[in-house]
């Protein structure tokens, strides 16, 4: 699993005594860093599964792009605040949240690349995709490559 920011990076965006409040769970009076984990590996896989269609075999990032490690702590943020039923409207992190997401969405289809990352080559692509095998009348027509 991924992981393209930290507990450092969090910390940076959210007081100590408000992590603490938002991922102990048990009231050990400290950072649940499991809960932390999971929220981080969330939020980067959200990111892979994102731009998996443009960056598949690239994945995961490394090194990992200054653009992933700034959406994955923002999503990572929103996320926790999320997780404490904190409502949009009130989540600081809302804004930059739906940043991210339809930037992502624009990776997804092509339309945006991630910033220091080669992308996969096009035209070498649909030299070696195969066509869908269609049946006719009880006929099956053989897959062409394009």
């Amino acid at each position: 699993m991924s992981q393209y920011t930290s507990q450092d990076a969090v910390l940076g965006e959210i007081r100590l005594k408000d992590l603490i409040a938002l991922t102990d769970d048990l009231k050990t009076g400290s950072v649940n860093t499991t809960v932390l984990d999971q929220v981080i590996t969330s939020a980067s896989g959200y990111i892979d599964s994102k731009v998996a269609n443009i960056y598949g075999q690239q994945l995961p990032f490394n090194p990992i792009p200054s653009s992933i490690s700034s959406m994955a702590l923002t999503i990572t943020c929103y996320r926790l605040l999320r997780r404490a039923e904190v409502p949009d409207e009130k989540n600081k992190f809302t804004e930059s949240w739906r940043d991210a997401k339809e930037f992502l969405d624009r990776v997804n289809k092509g339309e945006a690349m991630i910033d220091d990352v080669v992308n996969r080559d096009f035209a070498q692509v649909a030299f070696t995709v195969r066509s869908t095998t269609f049946g006719v009348k009880g006929t099956n027509f053989p897959s062409t490559t394009l």
